[in-house]
Formats: C-alpha cells, sequence, structure tokens
C-alpha cells in the first residue's frame, strides 16, 4: 500500500506539472511556416497581409529599435529581399511560447534556424542561425515578433571585398 501510495503522489506531481498546450499552437505553427516560405520567395504583398495593422518587431541589428507600424517592418524585410538571393530557412524546430505575465502557453511560436542566402552586391553566400518569435490575433495576424541573430556579422561577412 505504501508503495501504491508513493507512486500515485509521483505521478500527481508530474501530471499536475505539464503545461498543456495552447489551443491555437499547431494552427499557428502552420501560420509561421507559411510565413517563412511566402519570405524566401521574397513575397512581400503577401507578407504584409500576414501582419496586423498595428504590430511590435523587433529586427536583428545592433542598436534597431523595435518597430511599431507595419510599414518600418515591410521595409525592414524588404532590406533583407534587396540585399541577399536565394534566402532559404532551415527550421530546426518549432516550439509554443508563453505570456510574459502567466508563464502559460499563449499560443505564440518560437523556431531556431539556420538561414541561407547569398549577396546581391558580392555574391558571397552566408550561414546564420537565428531565433525568431510570432505572436499571432485570433484572425492568424502577426500582431509582436522579433528576430534574434548576428545581422551584422551576415553583413559583414558578405561583404564586397576591399580592393
Amino acid at each position: 500500500m505504501k508503495h501504491i501510495l508513493l507512486i500515485f503522489t509521483a505521478l500527481l506531481l508530474l501530471t499536475s506539472c505539464t503545461q498543456n498546450p495552447n489551443p491555437s499552437f499547431e494552427k499557428n505553427v502552420e501560420l509561421a511556416k507559411t510565413w517563412f516560405a511566402t519570405f524566401e520567395v521574397e513575397d512581400l504583398e503577401t507578407i504584409s497581409g500576414m501582419f496586423a495593422e498595428e504590430v511590435e518587431y523587433q529586427g536583428a541589428f545592433y542598436g534597431m529599435e523595435l518597430m511599431t507600424t507595419k510599414e518600418q517592418v515591410l521595409d525592414y524585410m524588404g532590406g533583407w529581399h534587396a540585399a541577399m538571393d536565394s534566402i532559404t530557412y532551415t527550421p530546426e524546430n518549432f516550439l509554443p511560447g508563453v505570456d510574459p505575465e502567466t508563464n502559460l502557453p499563449n499560443g505564440s511560436v518560437r523556431t531556431y534556424g539556420t538561414w541561407r542566402g547569398t549577396s546581391v552586391a558580392s555574391g558571397k553566400s552566408f550561414e546564420a542561425k537565428f531565433y525568431h518569435y510570432m505572436t499571432f490575433d485570433d484572425n492568424g495576424l502577426i500582431i509582436n515578433g522579433g528576430d534574434y541573430g548576428d545581422a551584422m556579422g551576415v553583413m559583414m561577412a558578405v561583404a564586397p571585398d576591399a580592393e
């Protein structure tokens, strides 16, 4: 009886610590995958439709201020498209995000992965690991997101050689 009680207590503790995923998470993972695929083909018009009008987005460049308009976000993404060709993203995973105030799953998506591409200016290739997060509203639009990686390092690595 003592062993059964001990096993029951251990199972209760293990199951009480498990967070249930937000029901929107799987749908939002598919939206995130679509966003990455759309970014790769440089379709800014479709990307624009994936963002809410009111958005907060953190870019990956050193000292970059938080973007608070859709126009700023699209300019940032268009800058990557103008500077690089053959851009691809290979995700390592898609993970559930949590509400920063409650620490409960909120349906947001986080991902770690590798970007590859070629500089338009130099023809040099790059490969860099980045982290991204996206929070979606009830309509499936991105309302909050950001990129974390060495964007300046990428730009320096593919810069044209000095003559």
